[in-house]
């Protein structure tokens, strides 16, 4: 039997080991409190766990195989996306609306534009979903719909609002570049080169990005 183990640190200081099931678990997320974990699942499930108690708040079905995980702003909505070019919006305890740019007839199932990375922004009613398929699709999360796509050279892995302009997006690229954009204008703002092989992670202190990459290097740019 398989299953999934996560150590976390509760905040009154003891430590416990969360078994979440037999399904593999892509990834997680703390929600405000710092006590709840939002988890999506390959199965399509997404789970809020109680970490203290160490059982699941709610439960949701999506029916798709998930990728990735953010919560949104005083924990009132979840987003996940999947394999399939798709970003499902959860709140209230269930799929409040199923998001793409993409036909349903032109998404192949077979994962080549799965979603990577969602990110909803700290302030706005904006949601940006990082394709494989070179792209960044920013989603108006109020109105449910695609506000603008932010094209690019090669796939995106993972996105991080920059500072306080609420405007600024960094993405980094499977070509090795990190790119800051102006998603208001649809413009690349600055483009970061330094390394020789893909972007595998980024993070982000005010105007200080340290990234990791299959190049076996970690470096530190400022942008």
């Amino acid at each position: 039997k398989q299953w999934y183990q996560r150590r976390v640190a509760i905040t009154a200081g003891e430590t416990k080991t969360i078994q979440l099931g037999s399904v593999p678990v892509v990834d997680g997320t703390l929600l405000s409190t710092n006590r709840h974990l939002a988890t999506a699942y390959q199965d399509g499930c997404v789970k809020v766990i109680d970490m203290k108690q160490g059982v699941s708040t709610f439960s949701v079905d999506t029916k798709f195989e998930l990728t990735c995980v953010a919560v949104g702003a005083q924990d009132k909505l979840i987003a996940v996306g999947d394999a399939n070019a798709q970003v499902h919006l959860v709140g209230g305890g269930k799929v409040l609306a199923t998001l793409s740019d993409r036909a349903p007839d032109t998404i192949n199932g077979e994962g080549t534009d799965s979603v990577e990375h969602v990110i909803f922004h700290p302030s706005r009613d904006l949601l940006a979903a990082a394709y494989v398929g070179e792209r960044v699709v920013l989603y108006d999360t109020a109105l449910q719909r695609v506000r603008t796509s932010l094209e690019h050279p090669a796939g995106v892995i993972k996105t991080a609002w920059a500072g306080e302009n609420d405007r600024h997006l960094v993405t980094a690229c499977l070509d090795g570049v990190i790119r800051v954009w102006d998603v208001d204008r649809a413009e690349i703002l600055t483009e970061v080169t330094g390394h020789t092989g893909q972007l595998l992670d980024i993070t982000l202190s005010e105007n200080v990005v340290l990234t990791s990459s299959d190049d076996k290097t970690v470096k530190v740019f400022k942008v």
